[in-house]
């Protein structure tokens, strides 16, 4: 029997099962501390809202419905929230103690995280 190739294994792992060789990106694992707020933003396209919280805490400003269909949540750093593991892990981007910042996460029906903004948060 032929030793078989990285390149006819990766090949056929693809044909076969599809993306399920690909190394999957929803699990959001961090490798370490948020270098800018943008790499917040970045990191969550694509993730579900229940993990999101769980890393940020809950908005502290109460997530409404678009005229789209679409979720809008709004973490405001410059008030008062409940944290969550990146807070725990102080993950999140250094700031001093005057922060004028806030993170824009929008999700469709399924709770999947479409796009997202910063207002503040130089």
């Amino acid at each position: 029997m032929k030793r078989m190739t990285v390149a006819a294994l990766v090949s056929g792992c693809l044909i076969l099962s599809g993306v399920s060789c690909v190394p999957d990106k929803s699990k959001r694992d961090v490798a370490g501390p948020y270098q800018t707020w943008d790499d917040v933003i970045n990191r969550w396209i694509g993730g579900h809202v229940d993990k999101l919280y769980y890393e940020l805490g809950p908005p502290n400003l109460h997530p409404h419905e678009r005229a789209d269909g679409r979720t809008e949540m709004v973490w405001d750093f410059a008030i008062d929230r409940m944290p969550g593991q990146a807070d725990e892990y102080n993950l999140l981007p250094l700031y001093g103690g005057n922060v004028n910042c806030q993170l824009h996460f929008i999700a469709n029906a399924k709770g999947i995280v479409e796009e997202g903004y910063r207002v503040g948060c130089d």
